[in-house]
């Protein structure tokens, strides 16, 4: 079993998913009373927030990086960031490292393209929603049309992550605004709804939907446990 290097923190309560996620995947796959071998390291989300409120990309993907030398450090074999809006720094901490890096975006494309999925909605923080970085690096690999949120509804959205979410705080008032969001989008062509914030798992799953979900937490984590016990 390969050591995965965890960078975490971007929030606590996506790091505590991927965590018991890796741990199921390893009892899953060796039995008995097996758990994943980790490091992580947990950035100080009230700093990383900060940064992401002032679009201060340079202190904030610095932060990420910091975090990926300390765990080479360490002796990981390969690195996991779990965030969506954290791979921003994902280029960055590849390069300053040398480690592998296994990207959320690589996994969630194959997923669609596995799925047939070709007009998804993305929803995710606002910066995943409305800047163009984490859509450019998903149209350099799926050639699908990605749809977006209006503003009004990229607002609503954001509050459901960043008031409600990071803080462990799930609503059903919420997950029905939420629904509602993805129901007008697929009136309009969707075929399928992104969950571009490791978070949004919290609130929505396949259950709650006849649309195809893609779960970017469950999608990376599973990649993450074949990649650490030699599956893939």
């Amino acid at each position: 079993m390969k050591l995965l290097g965890l960078i975490g923190g971007v929030s606590p309560e996506a790091t505590a998913i991927y965590y018991r996620q890796l741990n199921e995947a390893a009892r899953a796959r060796f039995g008995g009373q097996h758990s994943a071998n980790l490091m992580i390291y947990a950035l100080d989300y009230g700093v990383m927030i900060r940064h992401y409120d002032n679009r201060d990309w340079d202190a904030f993907i610095a932060e990420v990086v910091k975090g990926g030398e300390r765990l080479k450090a360490a002796g990981v074999d390969a690195l996991v960031i779990s965030s969506n809006t954290t791979h921003v720094a994902a280029d960055a901490v590849r390069e300053a490292t040398g480690l592998p890096l296994i990207h959320m975006l690589d996994v969630l494309a194959d997923e669609m393209r596995a799925r047939g999925v070709t007009r998804p909605l993305l929803t995710g923080t606002p910066v995943v929603m409305g800047e163009d970085h984490y859509r450019a690096e998903l149209r350099r690999r799926f050639d699908g049309d990605v749809f977006v949120p209006d503003e009004k509804e990229q607002a609503v959205i954001g509050r459901i992550i960043l008031d409600e979410l990071v803080n462990g705080d799930v609503r059903d008032e919420s997950r029905d605004e939420y629904l509602e969001i993805i129901g007008r989008w697929r009136g309009k062509g969707a075929d399928g709804v992104i969950l571009g914030c490791t978070e949004l798992c919290m609130i929505l799953n396949q259950s709650h939907t006849d649309l195809p979900v893609l779960d970017t937490t469950a999608l990376h984590a599973a990649a993450a446990a074949r990649y650490a016990f030699g599956d893939a």
